[in-house]
């Protein structure tokens, strides 16, 4: 028995890294790390109830299905409710995947009713009874949960993700199962709006999702601390284009690329009475250990025909403590990278 349960423990480790092999492989990829963010599901309906969690915009939203018979849900917990309950994607009970999970178990778990247990105030005895509305089912999630590799190429100061698992995701409990998210060859945007079967695309910001470099999982080590590397590879060389916005056409250049990271400024002020003129010069810095978390901007792509969801990062920008009063902060952008140059 115990050489079954070794052997079962060493296929599900095996299984997971076969996940992240290729990637940690490559010997481009200097520095891996695991994260989780959340997004938010439906780009409809989030643009009338606005989460802090990422803000999102539509690329591309179409249905294949132009008949008039039902309605269009355009969530993507549907699309993923669909992958589990067909058994298209490996279902799992946790974000490592580690224990796959079987159908049976599965079923019981989109569709199967939850069991509420009440107590009877005389006799005090309780009583099981079975409700099949106490939860919303998968695709009526408001979120979804997606743990993911975030590699860092030293050579060209960018960084990238690969989707790993995903997950319907309430707000609240944690999710009930997780989908494993089959791998996927480099995909080329442009491909995505020319073709019908790509039919659901969105871009999200993280916000209050974005990951804090604290947590980072860290898979794969050879820079030392990232943001330290990451720093002095964009402070030393100019070609590393550097953005102030992530909407910007041009990339920063000559003293406001310098000011980024130390930037000495005067402030003047006039004294009505005294006619004095006073002069308070301040130095600001941006050091790579006062970053706090990274903001993604990242975009994923749903094709229809196969099932697939493809996911690419557009920009990444790390983010310090800005105090506007005493005691009081929030993350701050000090700069844009893009990822897909």
């Amino acid at each position: 028995m115990k050489s079954f349960l070794l052997l079962a423990s060493l296929l599900i480790t095996l299984n997971l890294f076969a996940q992240s092999e290729r990637i940690l492989r490559d010997s481009t990829v200097k520095w891996a790390a695991e994260i989780e963010l959340t997004f938010p599901a439906d780009p409809l309906e989030f643009s009338a109830n606005e989460d802090r969690s990422a803000t999102l915009a539509v690329l591309k939203l179409t249905e294949p299905d132009r008949s008039l018979g039902g309605y269009v849900n355009h969530s993507l917990n549907a699309k993923l409710w669909d992958m589990a309950e067909n058994g298209d994607w490996e279902a799992y009970s946790d974000a490592d995947l580690t224990r796959r999970l079987e159908n049976d178990e599965l079923m019981s778990i989109i569709s199967g009713p939850d069991s509420v247990i009440t107590v009877d105030p005389v006799t005090h005895e309780e009583k099981v009874q079975l409700a099949w509305d106490v939860r919303p089912f998968p695709h009526q999630a408001r979120f979804v949960k997606v743990r993911q590799l975030l590699t860092y190429n030293d050579d060209e100061a960018t960084f990238a993700v690969h989707t790993l698992a995903i997950a319907p995701f309430t707000g609240n409990e944690e999710p009930r199962f997780w989908l494993k998210v089959p791998e996927t060859d480099v995909l080329d945007p442009d491909s995505m709006f020319v073709s019908p079967d790509f039919t659901w695309a969105v871009r999200y910001v993280t916000n209050v999702s974005s990951p804090r470099v604290n947590d980072f999982q860290i898979q794969k080590d050879e820079t030392g601390p990232i943001m330290d590397r990451f720093f002095d590879r964009v402070m030393a060389d100019t070609t590393v284009d550097l953005y102030a916005m992530a909407t910007d056409e041009e990339p920063l250049s000559g003293d406001r690329r310098m000011c980024l990271f130390s930037c000495t400024d005067s402030v003047s002020t006039f004294d009505p009475e005294s006619y004095l003129e006073h002069v308070e010069i301040f130095h600001t810095e941006l050091l790579p250990d006062q970053i706090v978390d990274l903001q993604l901007i990242e975009e994923l792509y749903w094709q229809e025909e196969d099932g697939l969801l493809y996911t690419r990062l557009v920009a990444i920008a790390p983010r310090y403590k800005f105090y506007y009063q005493e005691g009081q902060w929030y993350p701050r952008a000090g700069f844009y990278r893009r990822c897909d140059e």
